[in-house]
């Protein structure tokens, strides 16, 4: 029996500047990389995004946002062209190879602009990539549960809360199946489903962790992450998006 695949999922519009970023980390190690240029009303990217796909052999799909987050990333999942798919925003990342790394410390932004927190990091290297191979090739499972880290750079040495204390658990690691998808009625904060059963996929629980550098992004992009959960914020309301 063939190994299993895995596809970079990685739905876009106009975000350039975090894309590079993710398509350059992302090339190494997945086997495909499938993206969606879901602009509102399917209107396209006009800064280049498209173009950086192109230039890195990305698969590209065009779609509207405003069918909603479930309906983009379970279009994601089942069009990748692989056995599994790994769901990741323009800002988020997943590293085959890490430091060990711990944290101290209990403030957490944004209740705490500057969060007072300590990382260490140890001569350990965490090898995700080959463990992430592992864990596919499991039976039975239909899903992969990680942990989401999130920073304010790309020192790793600022984050914004401490992962440890405050895990943010995320299904994003998910079987190319056809009984698994998001909510189809959810527009946001939509829920990863075995539409069979209605519950959560049989997922497996790992180690693993993917990293978020939205708050980088927010401070080297003034203005733009702000429009864009002003916009984000009409679509939950079901009002029509701004392109």
């Amino acid at each position: 029996m063939s190994n299993p695949s895995i596809a970079a999922c990685i739905n876009f519009y106009n975000d350039a500047p975090a894309l590079r970023g993710a398509l350059e980390s992302a090339a190494p190690f997945f086997d495909n990389i499938f993206t969606s240029n879901s602009g509102p009303g399917g209107a396209r990217s006009t800064d280049g995004s498209i173009e950086l796909c192109e230039q890195f052999g990305a698969t590209i799909a065009f779609d509207d946002i405003q069918k909603g987050f479930g309906a983009i990333r379970s279009r994601l999942i089942h069009d990748c062209g692989c056995t599994w798919a790994f769901i990741l925003d323009a800002d988020e990342r997943f590293h085959p190879q890490m430091p060990v790394m711990h944290c101290e410390g209990e403030e957490a932004y944004p209740a705490v602009e500057n969060p007072n927190l300590s990382t260490f990091k140890r001569l350990e290297v965490h090898n995700q990539g080959n463990e992430l191979r592992r864990i596919m090739s499991m039976q039975g499972i239909k899903a992969i549960r990680t942990s989401r880290r999130h920073w304010f750079d790309f020192t790793h040495n600022k984050p914004c809360q401490n992962w440890i204390r405050i895990p943010d658990w995320q299904l994003r690691i998910v079987k190319n199946l056809p009984e698994v998808g998001y909510q189809k009625d959810r527009v946001m904060h939509e829920r990863l489903l075995d539409y069979d059963t209605g519950n959560d996929p049989i997922h497996s629980t790992s180690g693993l962790f993917h990293d978020h550098y939205h708050c980088f992004y927010r401070r080297t992009q003034p203005g733009y992450k702000e429009a864009r959960e002003k916009n984000y914020q009409r679509l939950e309301r079901g009002e029509a998006m701004i392109p």
